[in-house]
């Protein structure tokens, strides 16, 4: 398959004439381009009104002679990623306002394809900006992870920022994804009706729907795992908070004990001033007044740990 990296009306022309199917991948092309390319292919003028304006939502525009197809793909850093797809039964034109590796890497490999197998050719095309998706998850998953891992061993207020920035990413990916699944199973039957497009004896474009479905269903689950992390993060900080405040009640005790013995034999009592003055006095009435009751709290506190904290 001829594989065009920008227009040539000439060579378009000729490919067209002799019926051979081609592709043309545009990468950030102006306007005049885009115009070119719109008279070279007859595309309708809606259409390339689209193409002209990024920014669509995720969707199949079927005209008489051609669709249009927009369709995105991801980034290796999880950035969604535009692409206006023209199919008919002679071409199938891509544009693209980013560097998409995807599409790069299909250049050299569709060269050598053969022409006649036109459903197999688009089927490569959109497997391949379809499976952009799943090192992406892998990442995703692997950040979610770590971020659980963090927030178990110590919850901090910025791992709340870090879990929003990717829950913001997840959703953002999962609306895209679940919208063009939605919207393919539209974009499979009008491009098989294509006039001129042959249909191969295998169905490619219906592995495109499964491979979208999964991926809808990877972000949501991540979805979900991020907003179950939110409230892990609470539960953990406030059982942190709970370990603190314990710890503070085992002191404060001790305190309340050690007051009230230090606060008793403060007092001006007769006897106390009269009796209480040998170091024998001062370690059975002081030291063991203070350890005594600190040991009967502390052994009371460990035989209570499970009940009590």
């Amino acid at each position: 398959m001829h594989v065009l990296t920008a227009v040539d009306e000439s060579e378009i022309a000729q490919l067209r004439d002799s019926d051979e199917f081609f592709w043309v991948d545009l990468v950030h092309p102006s306007d005049d381009e885009v115009d070119r390319l719109g008279a070279a292919l007859d595309l309708h003028p809606l259409a390339l009104e689209d193409t002209r304006e990024f920014g669509q939502r995720p969707k199949v525009d079927p005209y008489d002679t051609h669709l249009l197809l927009v369709f995105y793909t991801v980034s290796r850093e999880a950035t969604p990623l535009e692409v206006h797809i023209y199919i008919s039964g002679g071409y199938i034109a891509t544009v693209r306002h980013e560097d998409c590796t995807a599409l790069d890497d299909l250049h050299g490999s569709l060269a050598d394809q053969s022409p006649h197998d036109e459903e197999l050719l688009v089927y490569r095309i959109l497997d391949g900006l379809t499976d952009a998706y799943y090192p992406v998850i892998a990442r995703l998953e692997e950040q979610i992870d770590e971020l659980e891992g963090d927030v178990l061993a110590r919850p901090r207020r910025e791992q709340l920022g870090r879990g929003y920035r990717l829950k913001q990413t997840v959703r953002e990916l999962h609306r895209l994804a679940e919208a063009q699944h939605d919207q393919f199973h539209a974009a499979h039957q009008s491009i098989l009706a294509l006039e001129g497009f042959a249909v191969s004896s295998k169905p490619y474009l219906r592995d495109v729907i499964d491979h979208l479905q999964q991926i809808a269903g990877e972000f949501q689950r991540q979805t979900d795992d991020l907003i179950s992390l939110t409230q892990t993060y609470f539960n953990a900080n406030s059982d942190r908070l709970n370990a603190v405040a314990t710890r503070l009640t085992i002191g404060g005790t001790l305190f309340l004990a050690w007051t009230f013995i230090t606060g008793f034999f403060g007092q001006n009592f007769g006897w106390l001033v009269d009796n209480v003055e040998s170091r024998h006095d001062f370690l059975v009435f002081g030291v063991g007044g203070l350890t005594i009751p600190t040991v009967i709290l502390l052994t009371l506190f460990w035989v209570k740990r499970h009940d009590w904290f």
